[in-house]
């Protein structure tokens, strides 16, 4: 009699969590907004004096869509944009190679990545405000790579050449400069932030920080060319943007 009171409520416990685990499944469609900082960690001045660090910031928008297994758990992607790079500033810079001499220089460097993450995201919360973490791997390609390069407020695009690993010459101060740079790269990035809805199980706005670090060397292997001192150090993309998005829950619930 025993055995059977607790088969009996064993198979009512499973199928109660079965159907809550059901109830709580859906898809969910949204879109984001951001602006953050960005930055290129150890530069790349192809063997000219390095140069102090400048923060620069930049915009990003993404597409995003996801699945949650139960109330907590869940498995979303992204596809978006992000304006990366860095900028880098000396007003002392002395060159003899180039007759510089306590010169001002400004370069800035712009990369425009498209974005396709992929997070595990775990939410908690009983109200209408739910905590949430996300975090996976972030592959990015490469649409765009440009620079603005300034001695003595003087764009020196075709003016000074030099040669990459392959013995090739290049233009220090090319506005273009897409060919120095890899066309992927992988990142390790992590999102904390909330869930806030406005329309209960259908309509949420979300508020979160970012942050991403760069596994892989940004340098195409031409130009991982050695700095001043002779040493040569890989270049990573890292950076945190601000998001702020709109989410549908196209079926199922959520509390």
């Amino acid at each position: 009699m025993k055995s059977r009171t607790l088969i009996t409520l064993l198979l009512i416990s499973i199928a109660v969590t079965t159907a809550t685990a059901q109830k709580a499944k859906h898809f969910e469609v949204g879109l984001q907004g951001g602006y953050g900082s960005h930055w290129i960690i150890n530069q790349n001045n192809y063997g000219l004096p390095e140069l102090d660090y400048q923060p620069i910031g930049g915009a990003g928008f993404n597409f995003q869509l996801g699945y949650n297994f139960t109330e907590e758990i869940g498995l979303f992607t992204e596809i978006g944009m992000t304006k990366q790079g860095q900028g880098y500033t000396d007003d002392n810079f002395t060159y003899p190679g180039l007759g510089l001499q306590d010169a001002t220089v400004d370069r800035t460097v712009n990369l425009d990545y498209l974005n396709i993450p992929v997070f595990f995201k775990y939410s908690y919360g009983e109200s209408r405000a739910r905590f949430r973490l996300m975090v996976g791997p972030q592959f990015s390609f490469l649409q765009k790579a440009e620079q603005e390069y300034l001695i003595n407020e003087v764009d020196i695009a075709g003016q000074y050449s030099s040669t990459n690993k392959e013995n090739e010459s290049f233009d220090v101060g090319a506005r273009d400069i897409e060919e120095r740079f890899n066309s992927m790269d992988i990142a390790f990035v992590m999102d904390l932030g909330a869930d806030i809805f406005v329309m209960e199980n259908m309509l949420y706005l979300s508020a979160g920080a970012r942050l991403f670090y760069g596994l892989t060397d940004i340098n195409a292997s031409s130009y991982q060319m050695d700095n001043y001192d002779g040493n040569y150090d890989p270049s990573h993309n890292a950076g945190g943007t601000f998001y702020l998005g709109l989410h549908y829950i196209i079926a199922g619930k959520a509390k």
